[in-house]
């Protein structure tokens, strides 16, 4: 009785493992695959979208819209 569940452990522990490898080396391989219709990234500062997403450019154009409310 307890050969049986030890047998059985084995074969569920065995078919998960195979499964997560099997996802592991699936999942590398799209990756490996996606990569090739990847867009190449825009490296030229303040080409495009005039630098929206740098968080520093953003908190400049905040200072300066508060000193011009200030002076008038």
């Amino acid at each position: 009785m307890i050969g049986e569940g030890l047998e059985l452990m084995v074969a569920g522990m065995s078919v998960v493992f195979l499964f997560l490898a099997l996802m592991v080396i699936v999942m590398s391989l799209s990756a490996g695959v996606l990569k090739k219709f990847e867009k190449p990234e825009n490296t030229t500062p303040g080409a495009g979208s005039g630098g929206a997403g740098d968080p520093m450019a953003e908190v400049a154009v905040a200072i300066a819209a508060v000193q011009r409310e200030i002076q008038g």
